[in-house]
């Protein structure tokens, strides 16, 4: 019998059957008995790869394909702990009714012991089924008798006391209450025990200034700060209190609003990386429409465009001071709360680099943006003091994703807040943007940063929004969507050549 022919699978796809009709599902079923795809597990085929290629394309799609093997289950123990699939290649999950079990697949062992379903707190993962464990329930996870499953009860206290370097004594606090609620769901009277110990004899060292870890050092005498970055804020607020800079009203309501928010949106992501054409990325903002195979991509698309059109996001930055890092944290949080595996409102606790450049110490993050977001209340409200903003949150990097995203969302609240208009970086002008952000970095030099998101406020503002149509046309027509300085250059929106 012939077989109809199935569309050929882009590379990084896997054809999963339940998301097709009956006869497409059973067409995939006999494509995989001659050879033609390969049956990663029930329900889910792929194109014939090498060994190597089918491993990489199931890890990159892992959540789905784990979601089918073991639905309902949570990503906990050690497997929440490291963030996920562990260096091994195996992912550790809890299941109530399946369990004590692995699971080979192409790429991934799955490791699945006995546990409840997901709990409060706990974070779904994509559309999957699956869950990501909370920080509370993770900590109960890994305390307790030595395991594989486990990490070590150093780690643990490595663990707790960075968070307290990162977020306080209130943290810790949380941490503390809500694993008290969740400790007879996970039959973890006697981990809830010695993670009160643990969490109490941080707290009670840190009153003292005695805390011994490496991480404990850092907040023994308060919260420290990065000398070195307050140092290159002091130099660009200096620059922005004597810069005379332009006053660009352009407020807009309505369905403009809207569509401002997601080029914002668009542009904000597809230059860290999320690429969409421009009519796929509009039909995920406008019509709800989530892209099968990159679920996780299309809410990052949907989560700037939520923090772009809705108060207090779009109009009010976080409060200067030590309430600023909490702000970024909910900030944070609601936008890639489609992502557990970036911590969504969680700052790092690792040290994150962009090339050579190191960002601030995780024990410092907390001091930096206290201190630094009280030194931008120095600097003229509006455009002077939106740039401030998105350096100050770019330069700290607090989060392990989403930072260049998050900056300048904090960036366009000041301009919002002030009734000016909010600022596009387009694909083609973002690396002449990043080498003027380098220059300040490494350099001191304030200067080029300053003038390129001036000219980006102007650059903007020349457009209509009113009608979607028009202004994706008009962005094409100005090279705004192409990537190569090189070739193209952007055009205003009258297509005269920029100044």
């Amino acid at each position: 019998m012939a077989l109809t022919k199935l569309p050929q699978p882009p590379a990084d796809a896997l054809y999963f059957a339940g998301s097709l009709p009956p006869a497409e599902a059973r067409k995939l079923q006999r494509k995989a008995k001659v050879g033609t795809l390969v049956r990663v597990c029930k329900g889910v085929y792929a194109p014939p790869l090498a060994p190597d290629e089918l491993a990489a394309l199931v890890r990159r799609h892992w959540a789905r394909v784990v979601g089918l093997v073991v639905p309902g289950g949570v990503v906990s123990h050690v497997g929440a702990f490291r963030g996920g699939i562990l260096a091994s290649g195996e992912l550790v999950l809890s299941h109530p009714a399946s369990f004590n079990r692995k699971v080979q697949l192409p790429g991934l062992v799955l490791r699945v012991l006995r546990g409840p379903a997901f709990l409060p707190g706990d974070l779904p993962i994509q559309m999957s089924g699956l869950h990501f464990a909370s920080r509370p329930r993770l900590l109960l996870e890994n305390l307790g008798k030595k395991a594989i499953t486990r990490a070590s009860r150093d780690e643990v206290e490595s663990y707790l006391a960075a968070i307290l370097n990162a977020s306080g004594e209130k943290a810790l606090n949380d941490i503390r209450d809500n694993a008290a609620a969740l400790a007879p769901s996970l039959d973890a009277a006697r981990p809830l025990e010695e993670l009160r110990s643990l969490i109490g004899a941080l707290l009670g060292t840190h009153a003292r200034g005695e805390l011994r870890t490496k991480e404990g050092l850092a907040v023994a005498h308060g919260a420290p700060v990065d000398q070195e970055r307050l140092a290159r804020f002091e130099i660009l607020a200096g620059h922005l209190r004597r810069e005379p800079l332009p006053r660009i009203e352009n407020q807009i309501t309505g369905l403009a609003r809207q569509h401002f928010g997601f080029i914002e949106s668009y542009f904000s992501n597809y230059v860290e990386g999320t690429k969409f054409d421009i009519e796929q990325a509009r039909d995920i903002v406008m019509n709800q429409t989530i892209v099968p195979n990159r679920p996780k991509d299309s809410h990052d698309i949907l989560g700037v465009f939520r923090l772009a059109i809705t108060s207090p996001y779009r109009d009010s930055p976080p409060v200067a001071g030590p309430e600023f890092l909490e702000g970024l944290e909910a900030w944070h949080a609601e936008m890639l709360k489609m992502r557990p595996e970036a911590n969504p409102g969680k700052p790092k606790l690792e040290i994150n680099y962009a090339g050579t450049t190191k960002f601030v110490d995780p024990g410092r993050v907390r001091g930096t943006l206290t201190e630094g977001s009280r030194l931008a209340l120095s600097v003229p409200e509006g455009l002077a003091r939106a740039i401030y903003y998105t350096f100050l949150v770019s330069e700290v990097h607090p989060f392990d994703d989403g930072n260049g995203r998050l900056s300048r969302l904090v960036m366009n609240a000041e301009l919002t807040r002030t009734g000016l208009t909010r600022i596009i970086i387009p694909t083609l002008y973002h690396p002449q943007y990043v080498d003027c952000a380098r220059a300040l970095t490494r350099s001191n030099d304030p200067a080029g940063f300053v003038r390129s998101l001036a000219k980006m406020a102007r650059w903007a503002s020349q457009f209509g929004y009113a009608n979607l149509d028009s202004i994706i046309d008009a962005m094409r027509n100005t090279n705004a969507l192409e990537e190569s300085p090189a070739q193209f250059r952007l055009l205003n929106a009258d297509g005269s050549a920029q100044a």
